[in-house]
């Protein structure tokens, strides 16, 4: 039997009543919380166990990042001072269309290797080349939505079709238990009805969740609009996608009818605020979503459109420029903004009773940050609140010391234990360049 004792450590609970324990402990037996409270009252489990002094150190639930494209890291910085469509056609689809599976998969580690470094310890990705998507993130330990991606053109071959996504089900559907995989048609301008009908009966059929993105750009809306005469929103309702558990991604441009929808068909939606800011998408009707009811999370997006996958700093930015278009700095307060990283995340996932807080027969799925910096320096530590200050405007990825999973170290004192860090860092160059001299010969 695995067990892990932590003492001492500053504990952040997230759950409902949220408990914060100052001298806490926190004790995990095969992956699971079996201990959160005060450290003085704490039973130690029965040897042999590590034990661990966390002494100045916050442990919280590990983030969740509700939406991302794994392979994105290799195209970072690569696509800059664009608008989001002629970004798409013009390049990051040619720079895509010269991956092949290998260098997808080490994309993807990379893309691991940044989540686990700042904290993230679940993942909701949504790519070309699911399976061998899937088996770099089994690698990495992390915890993961794989979502196989469906275009209307799709090539087989690279993991592009429904018949793809299908196989992809059929393969990793309790093959670990880390790695869920999903559905991710697109969105509403890339995928046929025909396909959007035939994503709502697989998903039927195998309970996989939809993954997509809705409503990015004003552009979308109004080619839906023209195609169809209706809202991207309102076309998906009709054709029954919204019946099923969908996670959208970005919902920037929505009417007060499409936020309706939303909120009846009880779909989740993840804000992306970075790359809606890079690419000047624009700003999501957050105070209106929530107000409706509908299920808020966070994701970064790919770092192609970011360029970090560092969850922690896109909260400061998600929030800050919230209360700047709602004109009201009460809007958004910081226990919320911290939920929206971890069991709201959670509750997208639909894991909300096994991961996102810290408490009694949960995973052991945490994270620990340092405290003893300078940009945290005077830091009141009395309640809850002062630690979700602190998290939303000081803290970033950078903070971040330990990872685990599922009781698992992923990564101690700032060193990543699952993955090769010079390995994948060197090989992501040699792809990065060798892409950059393709695309310049065309």
């Amino acid at each position: 039997m695995h067990r892990i004792v932590l003492r001492h450590a500053m504990v952040l609970t997230m759950d409902e009543s949220d408990h914060f324990h100052p001298d806490g402990c926190i004790v995990a037996e095969n992956g699971r919380i079996t201990y959160v409270g005060p450290d003085a009252e704490a039973v130690l489990p029965q040897e042999p166990f590590e034990e661990l002094d966390f002494s100045g150190k916050l442990v919280m639930p590990g983030l969740v990042n509700t939406h991302i494209h794994t392979h994105s890291p290799l195209f970072r910085n690569l696509g800059e001072d664009v608008e989001l469509h002629t970004w798409l056609n013009d390049l990051m689809w040619p720079a895509e269309a010269l991956l092949d599976a290998q260098r997808a998969q080490w994309g993807t580690r990379l893309a691991c290797l940044e989540s686990i470094s700042n904290g993230v310890t679940t993942i909701a990705d949504q790519f070309y080349w699911a399976d061998t998507t899937a088996q770099a993130v089994a690698e990495s330990g992390l915890r993961a939505f794989v979502c196989s991606t469906i275009f209307a053109d799709g090539d087989a071959s690279r993991g592009q079709t429904l018949q793809t996504a299908a196989d992809f089900i059929a393969n990793w559907t309790g093959r670990s238990p880390l790695i869920h995989p999903g559905l991710g048609p697109h969105a509403p301008y890339s995928v046929t009805a025909e396909q959007w009908k035939a994503v709502v009966e697989l998903s039927e059929r195998t309970g996989a969740i939809i993954h997509t993105h809705i409503s990015e750009t004003a552009k979308e809306n109004h080619d839906i609009g023209q195609l169809h005469g209706v809202s991207p929103t309102r076309w998906l309702a009709d054709l029954g996608v919204l019946d099923r558990h969908v996670l959208a991604a970005h919902c920037v441009h929505l009417s007060d009818d499409d936020i309706r929808i939303l909120a009846t068909h009880d779909v989740h939606v993840s804000y992306n605020p970075v790359s809606n800011l890079k690419l000047v998408s624009g700003i999501m009707p957050y105070g209106a979503l929530r107000k409706a009811g509908v299920q808020l999370s966070i994701g970064t997006d790919g770092a192609q459109s970011n360029n970090t996958l560092d969850l922690l700093q896109d909260l400061k930015v998600g929030m800050l420029i919230q209360k700047q278009a709602e004109k009201d700095p009460t809007m958004c307060d910081v226990r919320e903004a911290v939920r929206l990283a971890t069991i709201s995340g959670a509750q997208a996932l639909g894991l909300e009773d096994v991961i996102g807080t810290l408490e009694v027969g949960k995973q052991a799925d945490l994270i620990a940050l340092d405290l003893d910096s300078p940009h945290f320096s005077p830091l009141v530590t009395g309640t809850a609140k002062d630690l979700y200050t602190a998290l939303v405007y000081c803290a970033s990825g950078r903070d971040v010391t330990d990872t685990m999973v599922s009781g698992k170290w992923l990564m101690r004192d700032c060193s990543v234990s699952s993955l090769d860090r010079h390995d994948i860092m060197g090989k992501c160059n040699e792809i990065r360049y060798e892409i950059q001299r393709n695309l310049h010969k065309e």
